[in-house]
């Protein structure tokens, strides 16, 4: 969803030329934010954190960790995770950095950003090359600002509402349930949102009708939503993540169904904490244009 920063914008600088991104990073952009790439019929997904392939997240299902007593249920792991998050304290640091891995085909992009308290970015898509770019929201599709995440409701309904409000996406009234949790899990794994904040985005995951417990991993338990169709005759989609109760760390590992084509995108990761440094050196965007363009071309050949 990050956001994890969505890759397509991310990569957008501040000025950027219109060679910049070419027509393979366009379609990954819209699978990204919930549009069509190849589609026969229009997805129901609104964008929601990281994507991956139904393949690579299937695959998944084998890193689990050895059991060592019987499972709590997916609920269970949620509210843990709230009255964790509800008792640690704020992080601290200078920088909010934001880092997003994203594979497509035999191609891997990493996109880094980091965000002051008081709006400043930076980005980094060549590694080892940092830019000052034009402030951004801290979740992407939203206008919520450092300050405004920090005023976020703690309670789980009137968050809820005031991340719809926020959304720039206009989701049809029933996509609005499936966007709220992606707003709810990029409140989790890419925004530094306050800890009762944090609790409240867990209790409203928690209350969703259909989480199982898959099992065991090494850095928590990985969950399964489902959605039902219109009707809620049958299962129309499915999304799988993993949460540590402990940390409350929340990352989303991908889905499948929700319409049909093949995806571009293959595994990702988001990763998301407070420094105090911005590594690599500092230049003006256009430096970094040129290798952009190179990776555009890497990925046309792969996906032409």
């Amino acid at each position: 969803m990050d956001e994890l920063k969505i890759l397509g914008t991310a990569l957008a600088g501040p000025e950027p030329s219109p060679e910049a991104v070419d027509r393979s990073r366009h379609r990954l952009q819209n699978v990204m934010r919930g549009g069509r790439a190849k589609p026969r019929r229009t997805r129901r997904w609104i964008a929601a954190g990281v994507v991956v392939t139904a393949a690579a997240a299937a695959v998944a299902y084998v890193e689990y960790a050895p059991d060592d007593g019987p499972l709590p249920s997916g609920q269970q792991v949620m509210l843990t995770a709230a009255d964790s998050a509800a008792s640690k304290p704020a992080g601290t640091g200078t920088y909010w950095h934001t880092k997003l891995v994203l594979r497509t085909g035999e191609h891997t992009d990493v996109t880094e950003t980091w965000i002051r308290r008081d709006g400043r970015t930076w980005l980094s898509a060549e590694p080892g090359l940092v830019s000052p770019v034009k402030p951004r929201p801290m979740i992407e599709f939203t206008s919520l600002d450092y300050a405004h995440i920090q005023r976020l409701p703690t309670d789980p309904e009137k968050l809820k509402s005031a991340l719809l409000k926020s959304y720039e996406i206009r989701p049809a009234r029933d996509q609005r349930p499936i966007a709220v949790i992606g707003l709810l899990q990029s409140v989790l794994s890419e925004a530094p949102a306050p800890p009762k904040v944090r609790a409240a985005a867990y209790r409203a995951l928690a209350a969703l009708p259909h989480i199982a417990n898959l099992g065991r991993t090494k850095d928590g338990y990985r969950l399964r939503i489902s959605y039902l169709n219109e009707t809620g005759s049958r299962v129309d989609g499915t999304e799988t993540l993993v949460v540590d109760p402990k940390s409350t760390r929340l990352r989303v590992e991908g889905w499948a169904g929700f319409g049909d084509g093949a995806l571009p995108v293959g595994p990702s990761r988001t990763t998301s904490e407070w420094t105090d440094r911005l590594p690599g050196r500092i230049v003006p965007w256009k430096e970094q244009e040129p290798y952009i363009e190179q990776q555009n071309q890497q990925e046309a050949g792969q996906n032409p």
